[in-house]
């Protein structure tokens, strides 16, 4: 009776600590991802969301696009960044930007001087951009950039490739007049219908609009500029603690090829870097 007392202690003294572990590993588990969910930054990011590829809502209802694509990713790799996109047209961004609704902005964003003095931006790009120009695919009169004169070039204010357009223009003796827009479409549609001759832009943005929308445009021959894309955050201490974690995961990403390949699915080409 005696050895059987002992063996029925050490089963009890088994299933004891058997019970302990699975507790405190419960208790570390629970206070790890409470730790985790206390740590984790929520960052409201601006975009304009019908800027395919960049950032649209695809025919599921989902929310996709390269530059969305790519915080994803970056969520993954740094679990304490949580992202979450609101849209806005593009003349809203930046008012959402300095009123707090946005923390953020990725929307294909360069830097210009004027951006820089007021805003900050991360140091790793995601993105390279070229300025190219666009005209009617049945334009027998324009086949290149020395066929300028006397066209009427139409933009979008604010836009980035508008500044490159400005600064072209001013080297190359103003050979062009320049009209302005608030967004894309209507600009689109006046070049489509003969009110302008040319706009400049990315290809990669274009191609999908033209194909989309079945607009009888084409992409002329020779890169204006090459500009590496930037996210954009209010000049204040919080973003400088966002702006750290992502360029870190975004170096990350760049190292195991996430974002090469990111690239190479939205475009058929890296233009992560």
């Amino acid at each position: 009776m005696k050895i059987i007392y002992i063996a029925n202690l050490r089963t009890l003294y088994a299933v004891a600590l058997v019970a302990l572990i699975g507790i405190v590993g419960f208790i570390g588990c629970s206070n790890s991802q409470e730790l985790q969910s206390q740590n984790t930054i929520k960052v409201k990011v601006g975009s304009e969301g019908a800027y395919k590829p960049y950032s649209y809502v695809d025919k599921e209802g989902k929310v996709t696009g390269y530059d969305v694509e790519v915080l994803r990713i970056l969520e993954k790799i740094d679990p304490t960044l949580s992202f979450e996109f609101n849209y806005a047209p593009w003349s809203a961004l930046f008012l959402g930007l300095d009123s707090a609704r946005f923390d953020v902005l990725a929307n294909q964003i360069v830097k210009t001087p004027e951006r820089e003095e007021r805003y900050l931006f991360n140091n790793q790009s995601y993105f390279v951009s070229t300025s190219q120009f666009i005209t009617r695919a049945d334009e027998e009169s324009i086949n290149s950039m020395e066929d300028f004169k006397g066209k009427i070039a139409g933009c979008v204010v604010g836009s980035a490739h508008t500044k490159i357009l400005e600064e072209w223009n001013k080297t190359n003796g103003n050979v062009l007049e320049i009209r302005y827009y608030k967004d894309l479409s209507p600009l689109l549609q006046d070049l489509v219908n003969k009110r302008i001759d040319v706009h400049l832009n990315d290809p990669t943005s274009i191609v999908d609009i033209i194909k989309e929308q079945n607009l009888k445009l084409k992409i002329l021959d020779g890169r204006v500029k090459e500009s590496n894309v930037y996210f954009i955050f209010r000049n204040e201490e919080g973003s400088r603690k966002i702006i750290e974690k992502i360029d870190a995961a975004l170096e990350k990403a760049k190292e195991t090829g996430e974002l090469r390949d990111l690239s190479i699915e939205f475009f058929g080409i890296n233009q992560s870097q």
